[in-house]
This record gives C-alpha cells, structure tokens and sequence, in this order.
C-alpha cells in the first residue's frame, strides 16, 4: 500500500509539473482543465496523508517490536523522505525554485524505494542471503542522480535552460549500462529469470521513450509522464533483486564438485 501511495504522489506531481507552461508575463500556469488540475491535486493530497500514517505506524511497529531488525533501515528511509516531502510541500506551488523539484522528485523517489525495501525485507526475512552484485550499490546511487537530473531538466526547462537536459542524458547512458550490466550477470539465475526479464523490457521501453523525446521535441506530457514513471519501477525492480538474489546460482566448471 505504500508503495502505491509513493507512486501515486508522484505521478501527479510529475503530471502536474508536466502540464505546466509558461504564461504572459512569464508566470507558470497550469494548461490541464481545472476538474482534471483539481482532482489531480486531491489525490496527491490524500496520497500524502496516506503515507504520513503509514509512516506513522511503521515507526510505532518497529518500537514496540525491536526484533524485526531487517525493517529499521526501510521505516528510517520511509520516515526520512515523509519529513523532507512534507517541509518542501508549501514551497512547490509555482515551481519557484528548481532545487525544491529536485528534492520533491529525489524525495518521492526515496519514499518509493523505502516503502519497497521495507516489503521486500519482511517477505524474504527468513530467507538465507548471500553477498549481491557488487554493482548494485553504485547503481543505485547513479540511478538516483539520473533521476534528479531529470527533474532538474524539466524544472529549468521551463524557464528557456536546456543545457541541463544534457547531464541527464550523459547519466542515462551510464545508468542503462550499469543496469544492464546487473542484468546481463543474472540472465541465467533460474529464480530471477521473470524479473530479469521484466527489468530489461521495462529498461528498453525507458529508453526508446527517451529516444523519443528527443527526437519529437516540444516534451509532450503524456510521453514524459509515462517515461519519467518508469524510472520509480526500475528501482522497485532492482529492489527486489537485491532482496531476492538468494538461491544458489549455477556453479561455473570450477566450482562444480568433483566425481
């Protein structure tokens, strides 16, 4: 249910930036019909409220049950990125500073990824596991960075700055073979395969849809919208992978035993 939430805290907040352009007298304004604006903004309202009980009872759980170690660090991370989220919030109207979109961005992304962290922790918590891909950690951090240029881009690109939009490319190409790299090692790890193959539709279909951006021009919201959204489904996916890269992996000729 978190997750969810997170999700849907920020698709409504990337749409609404997304459908934002500038009007006379260089003041943004949104383009959206005021219902579809109206009803946008009350599920992020009630998404955040959502969360911010959420995270509430995930600090309570894990004080009154210290035993369940594993979901410290996720309920940190959730409770983190509700405080941060929630301190940002009244400045966002109007997009007035691009280091808030940034954070809002970066912020709901953490949320997302903690609230992930914290159900993939719990469901495997009694399962044996091994060292992950010694990528995985750099990864994630470049994955994050990726993420935050893009919302830096869409953000300074509303006021006619563009040059931004060049570092997000850069990191794209870095993430994509950092993630393919991951993926390319666990190909043949039996009780990863669906979600490999799910990782490398999902990494595909990002960046064609970047591609595409690029080559169309003009960031027609419906195509942003659903690339900038497949980012946050990445990271639930490499998540889950470094939670559930458990099983024995297929022994090389080296290490098979000897008859």
């Amino acid at each position: 249910m978190g997750s969810v939430l997170a999700l849907a805290i920020l698709g409504t907040s990337i749409f609404l930036r997304l459908t934002t352009a500038v009007g006379e007298g260089g003041v943004l304004a949104s383009t959206l019909p005021p219902t579809v604006e109206g009803v946008a903004r009350m599920v992020h309202r009630l998404s955040a409220s959502g969360v911010g009980l959420l995270a509430l009872l995930a600090t309570v759980l894990c004080w009154r049950r210290p035993a369940v170690a594993l979901a410290i660090r996720p309920t940190v991370g959730v409770v983190a990125a509700t405080v941060v989220l929630a301190v940002i919030g009244p400045l966002t109207p109007g997009y007035r500073f691009a280091a808030v979109t940034v954070a809002n961005v970066v912020g709901g992304t953490v949320l997302l990824a903690s609230f992930w962290w914290l159900r993939e922790s719990l469901a495997t918590a009694h399962t044996r596991r091994p060292p992950g891909h010694p990528m995985l950690f750099v990864t994630l951090l470049v994955f994050f960075l990726h993420v935050g240029l893009g919302a830096a881009a869409s953000a300074l690109e509303m006021r006619a700055i563009h040059w931004v939009a060049f570092l997000h490319v850069g990191t794209a190409m870095l993430t994509s073979m950092l993630v393919g790299s991951i993926l390319w090692d666990r190909r043949e790890h039996q009780p990863l395969a669906k979600l490999v193959g799910a990782l490398a539709a999902l990494l595909a279909a990002q960046l064609a849809l970047g591609l595409l951006l690029l080559w169309v021009g003009g960031r027609p919201p419906g195509l942003g919208l659903v690339h900038a959204m497949l980012s946050p489904l990445l990271l639930a996916g490499l998540i889950s992978m470094a939670q559930r890269d458990t099983i024995e992996r297929p022994a090389t000729p080296s290490q098979e035993p000897c008859k």
